[in-house]
């Protein structure tokens, strides 16, 4: 589990992101990402009702988290970064969306590791 000072919560952190931030679309995950000039790196999820009943959103939700905690020393610190599931992603292994999101950060260059 991402330590709790690792995740956006409030509806006011997500805005700012939405709205301030910038944003690249893989094929799985759409990232939106803004430097919030603090000493941590936070994450948020976002899952459509689009994509499929509770316990399939709660799944990717609960894989999107696993992939962030264990990859968290690959991200650049000083960002509010929020992941967005697309509705491809129905049936993805972890190792799939893995390097989706790891592609994505790259991309976004808020990943420190080429």
């Amino acid at each position: 589990m991402l330590p709790k000072d690792r995740r956006l919560r409030k509806r006011a952190d997500f805005r700012k992101v939405y709205q301030h931030g910038r944003s690249l679309a893989g094929r799985y995950l759409v990232v939106y990402y803004l430097n919030s000039g603090k000493n941590k790196t936070r994450f948020g999820f976002s899952i459509s009702k689009k994509i499929g009943k509770a316990h399939e959103r709660n799944r990717i939700k609960r894989t999107l988290r696993e992939v962030c905690r264990k990859n968290l020393r690959q991200f650049k610190e000083g960002f509010d970064i929020i992941f967005i599931a697309r509705s491809k992603i129905k049936g993805i292994n972890y190792h799939g969306v893995e390097k989706d999101l790891l592609k994505l950060s790259r991309r976004a260059n808020i990943s420190d590791k080429r």
